[in-house]
Parts: C-alpha cells; structure tokens; sequence
C-alpha cells in the first residue's frame, strides 16, 4: 500500500459445508492502517436466506470484530464466497499483520473447523 488509500481487503471461505454462523475478529496495526468500512460478503445470503451481519471497530486496540448468521436457517451456507470486506486506509509507514480468528457453527450449534491464512500489509 502507499499512502492514502482506499484499499479492500476480503474476507473469504473456502470449502465451506452447512455454515450458519461465523464470527471473525481481524486483528492489524493502528499505526499504519485505519478501518474506513467494513461490507458485508453474498456468501452467507445463498438461497435468499436473511442474514444478520453485525460489526464493530476498535480503532485504537486495531480489531474489527463480524458477526454473520443465518435466521431461522437448517440448511447453512456452502461451497466458496465472500464473507466480509474491510476497507482501510493507510495512514503511516510500516508493516501491519492482518491476522483473522473466529469460531463457525451449523444449524443447530455443532462447531466446524476453520484454517485462517494471515497476511502482512507494508505502508510505504
């Protein structure tokens, strides 16, 4: 990144099989980027379900926590997609890891497994 920005990074799955609930906290430095927006993904909306997406930014610790859940669903979302998007701004020079966790459910509250693969942004 140079800066100035904006710059969207996504927040995608992969290989997913009945997700239902997903909640994710991005993790990045403050000193070299700002949250300007976060968006919510299609990928929890398949079949026309109605999803719930909640999102909070804490600037200054440099997290955004998601919530996204499917109501009133029994089938959960599969397959690939876009869960989130968060835009940033680049605001000083560094480095600022983005490190993704979170926890993921099934209809019905059965726990699924999630890989999260972290990145690094440099500001120039």
């Amino acid at each position: 990144m140079v800066a100035g920005g904006p710059y969207t990074v996504p927040i995608a799955v992969s290989g997913a099989n009945r997700l239902s609930t997903v909640t994710l906290t991005l993790a990045y430095n403050p000193r070299a980027v700002r949250v300007r927006l976060v968006q919510e993904g299609s990928f929890m909306r398949q079949g026309g379900v109605t999803v719930t997406f909640a999102q909070q930014v804490d600037a200054a610790a440099g997290r955004v926590d998601i919530t996204i859940a499917r109501t009133s669903d029994s089938v959960g979302a599969m397959g690939s997609g876009m869960l989130a998007a968060v835009v940033f701004d680049a605001i000083g020079t560094g480095t600022s890891p983005l490190t993704l966790s979170g926890v993921a459910t099934a209809p019905g509250g059965l726990a699924l497994p999630l890989q999260f693969q972290p990145t690094n942004v440099t500001v120039r």
